[in-house]
Protein backbone atom coordinates (compact mmCIF):
# COMPACT_ATOMS: atom_id res chain seq x y z
CA UNK A 1 0.00 0.00 0.00
CA UNK A 2 2.22 2.81 -1.29
CA UNK A 3 -0.43 5.20 -2.59
CA UNK A 4 -1.45 8.08 -0.34
CA UNK A 5 -4.59 10.19 -0.12
CA UNK A 6 -4.71 13.39 1.91
CA UNK A 7 -8.26 14.32 2.94
CA UNK A 8 -9.48 17.59 4.46
CA UNK A 9 -13.15 17.42 5.37
CA UNK A 10 -14.66 20.90 5.03
CA UNK A 11 -17.66 21.52 7.28
CA UNK A 12 -18.41 25.13 6.43
CA UNK A 13 -17.01 26.17 9.81
CA UNK A 14 -14.03 28.32 10.71
CA UNK A 15 -11.65 25.59 11.90
CA UNK A 16 -11.80 23.35 8.84
CA UNK A 17 -11.54 26.42 6.58
CA UNK A 18 -8.45 27.62 8.46
CA UNK A 19 -7.01 24.11 8.28
CA UNK A 20 -7.35 24.12 4.49
CA UNK A 21 -5.49 27.44 4.32
CA UNK A 22 -2.84 26.35 6.80
CA UNK A 23 -2.02 23.02 5.16
CA UNK A 24 -2.02 24.40 1.63
CA UNK A 25 0.66 26.88 2.68
CA UNK A 26 2.61 24.47 4.88
CA UNK A 27 2.70 21.71 2.24
CA UNK A 28 2.41 23.48 -1.14
CA UNK A 29 3.69 20.39 -2.96
CA UNK A 30 1.10 18.08 -1.40
CA UNK A 31 -2.14 17.29 -3.22
CA UNK A 32 -5.14 17.52 -0.92
CA UNK A 33 -8.67 16.31 -1.56
CA UNK A 34 -11.28 18.65 -0.07
CA UNK A 35 -14.67 17.13 0.75
CA UNK A 36 -17.90 18.62 2.09
CA UNK A 37 -20.53 16.18 3.33
CA UNK A 38 -23.72 17.96 2.35
CA UNK A 39 -26.91 17.14 4.25
CA UNK A 40 -28.84 19.56 2.00
CA UNK A 41 -30.15 21.06 5.23
CA UNK A 42 -27.39 23.63 5.70
CA UNK A 43 -27.70 27.36 6.16
CA UNK A 44 -27.17 29.39 3.01
CA UNK A 45 -24.34 31.06 4.96
CA UNK A 46 -22.53 27.72 4.88
CA UNK A 47 -22.79 27.32 1.11
CA UNK A 48 -21.69 30.94 0.62
CA UNK A 49 -18.66 30.33 2.83
CA UNK A 50 -17.69 27.21 0.87
CA UNK A 51 -17.83 29.20 -2.37
CA UNK A 52 -15.67 31.91 -0.82
CA UNK A 53 -13.13 29.34 0.37
CA UNK A 54 -12.93 27.78 -3.09
CA UNK A 55 -12.50 31.16 -4.73
CA UNK A 56 -9.82 32.45 -2.37
CA UNK A 57 -7.73 29.28 -2.33
CA UNK A 58 -8.33 28.24 -5.92
CA UNK A 59 -9.49 24.79 -4.85
CA UNK A 60 -12.43 22.53 -5.60
CA UNK A 61 -14.47 21.18 -2.71
CA UNK A 62 -16.22 17.96 -3.67
CA UNK A 63 -19.81 17.68 -2.42
CA UNK A 64 -20.79 14.26 -1.09
CA UNK A 65 -24.39 13.43 -0.26
CA UNK A 66 -25.82 10.79 2.08
CA UNK A 67 -27.61 7.78 0.65
CA UNK A 68 -30.91 9.07 2.06
CA UNK A 69 -32.10 12.61 2.71
CA UNK A 70 -32.92 13.89 6.18
CA UNK A 71 -36.63 13.68 5.44
CA UNK A 72 -36.29 10.05 4.34
CA UNK A 73 -34.26 9.19 7.42
CA UNK A 74 -36.73 10.98 9.69
CA UNK A 75 -39.54 8.91 8.21
CA UNK A 76 -37.50 5.75 8.80
CA UNK A 77 -37.10 6.84 12.44
CA UNK A 78 -40.87 7.29 12.83
CA UNK A 79 -40.56 11.09 13.15
CA UNK A 80 -38.21 10.67 16.12
CA UNK A 81 -36.00 13.76 15.83
CA UNK A 82 -32.26 13.44 16.41
CA UNK A 83 -30.99 14.81 19.70
CA UNK A 84 -27.75 15.13 21.71
CA UNK A 85 -28.47 11.65 23.09
CA UNK A 86 -29.50 10.06 19.79
CA UNK A 87 -27.46 11.57 16.97
CA UNK A 88 -28.64 9.35 14.18
CA UNK A 89 -28.32 12.22 11.69
CA UNK A 90 -24.60 12.60 12.41
CA UNK A 91 -24.08 8.88 12.06
CA UNK A 92 -26.16 8.37 8.91
CA UNK A 93 -25.51 11.63 7.05
CA UNK A 94 -21.93 12.45 8.01
CA UNK A 95 -20.02 9.46 9.40
CA UNK A 96 -21.41 6.77 7.12
CA UNK A 97 -21.05 9.02 4.08
CA UNK A 98 -17.41 9.64 5.03
CA UNK A 99 -16.67 5.93 5.44
CA UNK A 100 -18.54 5.06 2.25
CA UNK A 101 -16.49 7.62 0.33
CA UNK A 102 -13.26 6.24 1.78
CA UNK A 103 -14.11 2.74 0.52
CA UNK A 104 -13.26 4.00 -2.95
CA UNK A 105 -9.64 4.24 -1.77
CA UNK A 106 -9.19 0.92 0.05
CA UNK A 107 -5.77 0.43 -1.52
CA UNK A 108 -4.56 3.85 -0.29
CA UNK A 109 -3.11 5.03 2.98
CA UNK A 110 -5.57 7.78 3.84
CA UNK A 111 -4.53 10.73 5.98
CA UNK A 112 -7.64 12.38 7.39
CA UNK A 113 -6.82 15.90 8.60
CA UNK A 114 -9.00 17.18 11.43
CA UNK A 115 -9.24 20.83 12.52
CA UNK A 116 -9.36 20.35 16.30
CA UNK A 117 -7.32 23.13 17.89
CA UNK A 118 -4.63 23.02 20.57
CA UNK A 119 -6.91 24.91 22.98
CA UNK A 120 -9.71 22.32 22.68
CA UNK A 121 -10.04 19.29 24.92
CA UNK A 122 -11.73 16.83 22.61
CA UNK A 123 -10.90 14.12 20.12
CA UNK A 124 -11.80 13.73 16.47
CA UNK A 125 -13.15 10.81 14.53
CA UNK A 126 -10.84 7.81 14.92
CA UNK A 127 -11.93 5.29 12.27
CA UNK A 128 -11.33 1.59 12.88
CA UNK A 129 -10.17 1.08 9.31
CA UNK A 130 -6.46 0.33 9.36
CA UNK A 131 -5.72 2.39 6.25
CA UNK A 132 -7.19 5.65 7.68
CA UNK A 133 -4.85 7.74 9.82
CA UNK A 134 -6.25 10.72 11.72
CA UNK A 135 -3.96 13.77 11.80
CA UNK A 136 -4.50 16.87 13.96
CA UNK A 137 -2.09 19.56 12.70
CA UNK A 138 -3.51 22.33 14.91
CA UNK A 139 -2.95 20.27 18.05
CA UNK A 140 0.51 19.24 16.86
CA UNK A 141 1.52 22.82 16.02
CA UNK A 142 -0.15 24.62 18.94
CA UNK A 143 -2.73 26.47 16.81
CA UNK A 144 -5.42 28.16 18.94
CA UNK A 145 -8.68 30.00 18.26
CA UNK A 146 -6.87 33.33 17.93
CA UNK A 147 -4.55 31.74 15.37
CA UNK A 148 -7.51 30.39 13.40
CA UNK A 149 -9.08 33.85 13.23
CA UNK A 150 -5.75 35.38 12.17
CA UNK A 151 -5.24 32.75 9.43
CA UNK A 152 -8.69 33.41 7.97
CA UNK A 153 -8.32 37.19 8.25
CA UNK A 154 -4.92 37.23 6.58
CA UNK A 155 -6.24 35.11 3.72
CA UNK A 156 -9.16 37.51 3.20
CA UNK A 157 -11.73 34.81 3.99
CA UNK A 158 -12.84 35.88 7.45
CA UNK A 159 -15.44 34.05 9.50
CA UNK A 160 -18.74 32.57 8.24
CA UNK A 161 -21.63 35.03 8.20
CA UNK A 162 -23.46 33.12 10.92
CA UNK A 163 -20.80 34.38 13.36
CA UNK A 164 -21.92 37.95 12.74
CA UNK A 165 -23.02 39.30 16.10
CA UNK A 166 -26.62 40.37 16.63
CA UNK A 167 -26.97 43.22 19.11
CA UNK A 168 -30.28 43.74 20.89
CA UNK A 169 -30.26 47.22 22.49
CA UNK A 170 -33.37 46.48 24.58
CA UNK A 171 -31.53 43.78 26.53
CA UNK A 172 -27.99 45.04 25.84
CA UNK A 173 -26.86 41.61 24.66
CA UNK A 174 -24.87 40.21 21.75
CA UNK A 175 -25.48 36.72 20.38
CA UNK A 176 -24.76 34.61 17.31
CA UNK A 177 -24.75 31.02 16.09
CA UNK A 178 -21.82 29.18 17.65
CA UNK A 179 -21.37 26.25 15.26
CA UNK A 180 -21.58 25.05 11.69
CA UNK A 181 -23.91 22.27 10.62
CA UNK A 182 -27.58 21.97 9.78
CA UNK A 183 -29.82 24.96 10.40
CA UNK A 184 -31.81 22.87 12.90
CA UNK A 185 -28.77 21.57 14.83
CA UNK A 186 -30.01 20.20 18.15
CA UNK A 187 -26.80 21.41 19.82
CA UNK A 188 -28.03 25.00 19.55
CA UNK A 189 -28.87 26.68 22.81
CA UNK A 190 -32.15 28.52 23.16
CA UNK A 191 -30.62 31.92 22.33
CA UNK A 192 -29.32 30.41 19.07
CA UNK A 193 -32.81 29.24 18.17
CA UNK A 194 -33.94 32.83 18.76
CA UNK A 195 -31.08 33.90 16.45
CA UNK A 196 -32.33 31.50 13.77
CA UNK A 197 -35.88 32.82 14.11
CA UNK A 198 -34.72 36.43 13.78
CA UNK A 199 -32.06 35.97 11.08
CA UNK A 200 -33.46 33.05 9.05
CA UNK A 201 -37.22 32.86 9.65
CA UNK A 202 -37.78 30.56 6.65
CA UNK A 203 -35.35 27.97 8.00
CA UNK A 204 -36.92 28.32 11.43
CA UNK A 205 -40.31 27.53 9.96
CA UNK A 206 -38.89 24.49 8.17
CA UNK A 207 -37.35 23.24 11.42
CA UNK A 208 -40.67 23.79 13.17
CA UNK A 209 -42.46 21.71 10.52
CA UNK A 210 -40.32 18.68 11.44
CA UNK A 211 -41.76 18.65 14.97
CA UNK A 212 -44.50 16.02 15.09
CA UNK A 213 -46.02 13.50 17.49
CA UNK A 214 -44.62 15.30 20.51
CA UNK A 215 -41.01 15.18 19.27
CA UNK A 216 -39.34 18.59 19.62
CA UNK A 217 -35.88 19.98 18.93
CA UNK A 218 -35.71 21.60 22.36
CA UNK A 219 -36.21 19.73 25.59
CA UNK A 220 -39.75 20.30 26.91
CA UNK A 221 -40.57 23.09 24.45
CA UNK A 222 -41.76 23.24 20.86
CA UNK A 223 -40.39 25.81 18.44
CA UNK A 224 -43.88 27.30 18.19
CA UNK A 225 -43.77 27.91 21.96
CA UNK A 226 -40.23 29.26 21.94
CA UNK A 227 -41.10 32.26 19.76
CA UNK A 228 -43.93 33.44 21.95
CA UNK A 229 -43.01 36.98 23.10
CA UNK A 230 -42.90 36.02 26.79
CA UNK A 231 -40.55 33.12 26.09
CA UNK A 232 -38.21 35.18 23.91
CA UNK A 233 -38.13 37.78 26.69
CA UNK A 234 -37.29 35.10 29.25
CA UNK A 235 -34.58 33.57 27.05
CA UNK A 236 -32.88 36.90 26.39
CA UNK A 237 -32.99 37.91 30.05
CA UNK A 238 -31.59 34.53 31.07
CA UNK A 239 -28.83 34.83 28.47
CA UNK A 240 -27.95 38.30 29.75
CA UNK A 241 -27.68 37.04 33.33
CA UNK A 242 -25.45 34.16 32.25
CA UNK A 243 -23.14 36.42 30.27
CA UNK A 244 -22.84 38.78 33.23
CA UNK A 245 -21.94 35.91 35.54
CA UNK A 246 -19.39 34.56 33.07
CA UNK A 247 -17.58 37.89 33.16
CA UNK A 248 -17.30 37.66 36.93
CA UNK A 249 -16.45 33.98 37.14
CA UNK A 250 -15.06 31.70 34.40
CA UNK A 251 -17.69 29.24 33.15
CA UNK A 252 -16.64 25.62 33.42
CA UNK A 253 -18.69 22.82 31.96
CA UNK A 254 -20.75 21.01 34.54
CA UNK A 255 -20.05 23.48 37.35
CA UNK A 256 -21.29 27.04 37.18
CA UNK A 257 -23.91 26.18 34.57
CA UNK A 258 -25.53 23.70 36.95
CA UNK A 259 -25.71 26.35 39.67
CA UNK A 260 -27.70 28.72 37.47
CA UNK A 261 -31.27 27.82 38.30
CA UNK A 262 -32.55 30.31 35.72
CA UNK A 263 -30.91 28.39 32.85
CA UNK A 264 -33.25 26.13 30.86
CA UNK A 265 -33.06 22.35 31.20
CA UNK A 266 -32.24 22.21 27.48
CA UNK A 267 -29.16 24.44 27.80
CA UNK A 268 -27.95 22.52 30.86
CA UNK A 269 -28.28 19.27 28.92
CA UNK A 270 -26.23 20.72 26.04
CA UNK A 271 -23.55 21.74 28.54
CA UNK A 272 -23.43 18.23 30.00
CA UNK A 273 -23.09 16.62 26.57
CA UNK A 274 -20.38 19.03 25.41
CA UNK A 275 -18.50 18.34 28.65
CA UNK A 276 -18.15 14.77 27.38
CA UNK A 277 -16.42 16.04 24.21
CA UNK A 278 -18.59 13.89 21.94
CA UNK A 279 -19.49 16.22 19.07
CA UNK A 280 -16.92 16.13 16.28
CA UNK A 281 -18.01 15.54 12.71
CA UNK A 282 -20.41 18.46 12.25
CA UNK A 283 -18.50 21.24 13.97
CA UNK A 284 -14.97 20.95 12.66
Amino acid sequence: MNKELHIISISGGKDSAALAVYLKKKYPEREFKYIFFDTEEELQDTYDYLNKLESNLGIKVDRKFPEKSFKELLLAHNDYLPSPMERWCTRKMKLETFLSTMKEYEDYTIYNYVGIRADENREGLIPTEKNIITVMPFKDDGITLDDVKRILHDEGIGLPAYYDVVYDPKYDIEYFRSRSGCYFCFFMRQIEWVWLYEKHPDEYQKAMAFEKSGYTWIKDMSLAELILPDNIDKIKKSYKRMEELKKKRPLQNGTLMQEMDFISAHDKMIDDVEKDKLCTMCTL
